[in-house]
């Protein structure tokens, strides 16, 4: 059998045949699906075999309808499944037959790799009816076959050599398709991040409720650390969850939902969610059931395996999940592959297309998703598309503050809040995951490339444009059957300068390995009415050269996507008609959704800042002031960007003529502590941003950390006529627990047991201000009045103790004393008065004796009473050049040693037993001396400087 089957690349070297010769399309089409039906045909087998069930079938339109088809593998060949002779006998008369070898049961890259022979044992996915009974029937116990997991109810993973795999697990009839199993990895380490991007700083602060409360969002790899500041008691426990804890999961779950306890930029999208966390060791869809019972609506999957192009297990069973439950929804990261090529599939070699890591992410159901930098501009790493069938992807971009694993959990955190909009405002009716993609698709920016790309899909994401056109309930929701028509009249105004309209549906799971997965093909058009001129859709070239994928988006017929997009640049006014048709529906009443949109020419909107956080030196010294507005020409209407620090008094002049369309320009930030607006002088009007205060965030410290009390301190604020004290006590989010005037406060540790605390100025102004860090006290390297003792080794032995206070005003004077290991007072080495602004004090101990010394501080406080810091031990040598310890020493132990300060490691030693006979010597003093051959007893060692001068001698004794 092995001869007879064909190179995977076959029907593509055929193709570009085709068209290098310059034969017909007709004929070229013929011509490959010819040599695709030799490629799974086994030679001489065209007659009914009872002991094989599978063929392949050759027609020129369609099959039979009753025929069974496992998989399509081109337009005009199926691979059936056929049971007896009258079968047989009915379809050949209908179409071209042959017995199907085992080589359709192969996912293309693994097909690449069967035939070569690898004796090592491997991983595998293996798909069929009751296959995992049967081969536990057949092979138990046997050394050439282990099973490793069942992860859906067809698909099994097993463990065997590719020689036993083609030989045994391929022939049997139960089994339908073949797979490599790949250990996932998370894709991390690209760019850096701003929170100007999508609109959230303006969901923090103009839609505070908009924030996922209620939506519990699964997040599908390593676990997150729950006790995280950002996640704290928002966790939820999980039997799918892995073992590990990883600082990755942890990251994503702060942008997807992190409560901002720790800083405003710990702030997440969906702050208020919950977190269901799955382990990505199973690549297939989680439990769905455990998934329900738990509550997640939405996942995100920010992990990848390779690059794949094919519709494999994987990819099914999201799609099949996606189709059972329609208002789920499977967020993935695209991958950071994007400078690499596909190796097999109709892309095969194309660089810096075709390259999503992972059979997982060719389901038609899910959104995927690219990473930009945060100047906008796409990553190189991150991956595009197309999918193995011309299908389009990544869907949507988004900021990747390391890589597409964060951009997607933009993209997650994004839907959690129009989940949480929508069943908010809809009696606890769950979102369709169909709407929220026509929500989200329609409402981004287009980015890279004019029109839909391979790079970002529809564009960047606008997750504040998105939840208010959800708001204003900018959609429509229908169903439709095969044959049917759908319509709708808009009605476009005179000043439009965009009319952008997204259809978008779920659709049923394709067969395995299929050559195209759309199974329900809807179709958008708009009709302007006046003209009757029709628009399509926009859609990419799928042919296979880069050239071609390159190109920019053509009207036509989408007959791929699940999606479909038309947008009209400065729109006629008047009467327009959207239609939906029905063009090959198999399910019946198919729900869709469609979101529209009409930007509205001359309009100006400054988005950033937002708020006084927005605007923070200390983070970064530029601001990307950022504005929404729409412009007929992009080339000459220009703009006069200013900023004022008294209330619009006097204008400071920050750029001329900037380019309005740009829609952003880099300020440096002025250093000041003052209350300051923008203003934008256009053509068409004169706009002001929101006062926002331009200072630097207030920064807590602490002051002392005692058993029974602590204090925090904190700079003034310039505006503050109060301060507000937040703390984390039993809630998931920090709590004001007091109100002050003064800059610093002293807390009970019986009344105040906590341990997290943060800091919010209260401006006189009635502005908002930006709440400064939460700290932990028990995490600022601070003890009761001082933060560190410590000491310096000085030459020949002598001892600088040194003493660093963390406040002073409650402290009158410090001793520095040598104890014994019990913490008995032996000796005061000196005192020091302590002076306001003087934090630190230095002591020196000389005649240190050889072996540990012990050393304290004493804090004498000015009302009498006395702390003492802790205890260090210092190792010296005393007066001697070197100290051997422990002496004596076991023989097998060897000898560690300590120099005295000063002394140098390239000195020379050498060793003598009590006779005086020459042991061993060394040139320079090794890390530790190996005496395993010495005797035991006394040994005497001479130390030696590079002139062969004795610095030293002594002795040790070694035991056995």
């Amino acid at each position: 059998m092995n001869k007879r089957l064909l190179s995977n690349n076959t029907f593509l070297i055929v193709i570009f045949f085709c068209f290098s010769s310059n034969l017909s399309a007709q004929k070229c089409f013929k011509q490959s699906a010819d040599n695709i039906f030799q490629k799974f045909a086994l030679k001489g087998k065209t007659f009914y075999d009872s002991s094989n069930n599978f063929y392949v079938a050759q027609h020129l339109k369609s099959l039979p309808f009753s025929a069974k088809v496992l998989r399509t593998v081109h337009e005009n060949i199926d691979i059936i499944e056929i049971y007896n002779q009258l079968e047989f006998d009915n379809y050949n008369n209908q179409v071209k037959l042959s017995q199907a070898n085992t080589l359709w049961k192969f996912s293309p890259s693994l097909e690449r790799k069967i035939l070569k022979e690898n004796k090592s044992l491997q991983k595998f996915i293996v798909v069929g009816e009751g296959l995992e009974e049967f081969l536990k029937a057949t092979y138990r116990g046997s050394s050439d076959l282990f099973f490793i997991s069942s992860k859906q109810d067809k698909a099994i993973i097993i463990k065997c050599t590719h020689k036993f795999l083609l030989n045994k697990i391929a022939n049997l009839p139960q089994v339908n398709f073949i797979d490599e199993y790949v250990q996932p990895t998370t894709e991390v380490n690209l760019i850096g991040y701003n929170r100007s991007f999508h609109g959230i700083n303006a969901l923090d602060f103009n839609l505070p409720n908009a924030n996922g409360r209620n939506i519990v969002v699964g997040v599908k790899e390593q676990k997150m650390q729950s006790l995280d500041l950002d996640l704290y008691k928002r966790v939820l426990p999980s039997s799918l969850a892995a073992s590990n804890i990883d600082d990755h999961a942890t990251v994503i779950s702060a942008i997807i939902g992190g409560a901002g306890n720790s800083f405003y930029n710990g702030r997440g999208m969906a702050n208020a969610c919950k977190f269901f966390p799955s382990s990505f060791s199973n690549l297939f869809v989680d439990d769905a059931s455990i998934l329900n019972q738990n509550k997640v609506t939405v996942q995100n999957h920010s992990y990848g395996t390779v690059i794949q192009q094919f519709y494999g297990a994987e990819a099914k069973s999201y799609d099949e999940h996606l189709w059972s439950d329609k208002n789920f929804l499977h967020i993935f990261s695209a991958g950071n592959r994007g400078t690499q090529s596909a190796t097999t599939g109709l892309y095969n070699g194309l660089t810096n297309f075709a390259n999503l890591t992972g059979n997982f992410k060719m389901a038609k159901n899910i959104i995927t998703v690219a990473a930009v930098n945060d100047a906008g501009i796409v990553a190189n790493e991150s991956s595009a598309g197309p999918l193995y069938d011309g299908r389009l992807a990544p869907q949507i971009a988004a900021l990747g503050p390391n890589g597409t694993s964060d951009a997607a959990a933009m993209v997650t955190g994004t839907v959690a809040i129009l989940q949480q909009i929508f069943r908010d405002s809809n009696s606890l009716q769950a979102l369709p995951a169909s709407l929220a993609k026509a929500i989200l698709y329609n409402t981004t920016t287009d980015i890279y490339k004019e029109g839909i790309d391979y790079k970002t899909g529809y564009g960047l994401l606008n997750s504040y444009e998105a939840v208010l056109a959800l708001q204003q309930k900018k959609y429509e929701a229908a169903t439709i059957s095969q044959g049917q028509q759908w319509t709708k009249n808009i009605s476009v105004p005179s000043n439009a300068t965009n009319l952008k309209i997204t259809l978008a549906w779920t659709d049923s799971a394709s067969q395995l390995n299929n050559n195209k997965a759309i199974l329900n093909d809807l179709d958008l058009q708009v009709q302007e009415i006046n003209s009757g001129l029709v628009y399509r859709p926009w859609v990419l070239s799928v042919a296979s050269n880069i050239d071609s994928l390159n190109k920019i988006p053509t009207r036509k017929r989408d007959s791929l996507n699940t999606s479909e997009q038309v947008s009209i640049k400065f729109p006629n006014p008047g009467q327009y008609e959207i239609k939906i048709i029905g063009f090959n529906v198999p399910s019946a009443n198919m729900p869709f959704h469609i979101a529209i949109n009409v930007d509205t020419l001359n309009t100006f909107t400054f988005t950033n800042p937002q708020h006084t956080s927005d605007v923070n030196i200390q983070e970064n010294e530029s601001l990307i002031i950022k504005w929404k507005t729409f412009v007929a020409d992009t080339a000459n209407q220009l703009g006069n960007l200013f900023i004022s620090y008294n209330a619009g008094n006097n204008w400071q002049l920050i750029k001329q003529s900037v380019k309005l369309y740009k829609n952003e320009f880099a300020w440096l930030i002025k250093d000041t502590s003052s209350i300051a607006v923008l203003k934008m002088e256009t053509s068409f009007g004169t706009y002001f941003s929101k006062n926002f205060i331009v200072s630097r965030v207030i920064r807590s410290q602490v002051d002392f950390l005692c058993a029974d009390s602590f204090r925090l301190s904190w700079n003034k604020h310039v505006y503050a006529n109060g301060y507000r004290i937040y703390t984390l006590i039993d809630s998931p989010y920090l709590k004001p627990i007091l109100t002050i005037t003064d800059t610093f406060k002293t807390f009970k540790r019986i009344d105040f047991p906590n341990n997290v605390y943060a800091i919010e100025p209260i401006l006189s102004n009635g502005y908002m201000a930006a709440r400064g860090v939460a700290i932990d006290i028990n995490e600022q390297g601070v003890a009761c009045f001082y933060k560190a003792f410590n000491y310096n080794l000085l030459d020949n032995n002598d001892v600088e103790l040194s003493l660093a206070l963390s406040i002073t005003e409650y402290v009158d004077s410090i001793f520095f004393e040598e104890v014994n290991e019990g913490a008995g007072s032996i000796q005061t080495y000196g005192s020091a008065k302590v002076f306001n602004g003087s934090l630190v004090y230095v002591q020196l101990a000389s005649i240190v004796n050889s072996g540990i010394t012990y050393f304290r501080a004493k804090l004498k406080l000015k009302s009498g009473a006395i702390i003492y810091t802790n205890i260090i031990s210092v190792l010296t040598s005393g007066k001697k050049r070197i100290l051997f310890y422990p002496n004596p020493t076991n023989v097998s132990s060897g000898i560690n040693y300590v120099l005295q300060q000063g002394t140098f490691t390239n000195n020379a030693i050498q060793f003598f037993d009590a006779n005086g006979r020459y042991l061993k010597g060394y040139k320079t003093i090794p890390d530790k001396i190996n005496t395993s051959l010495f005797p035991t007893g006394v040994i005497v060692y001479k130390l030696m400087n590079d002139k062969s001068e004795v610095l030293e001698t002594g002795k040790l004794v070694l035991v056995r």
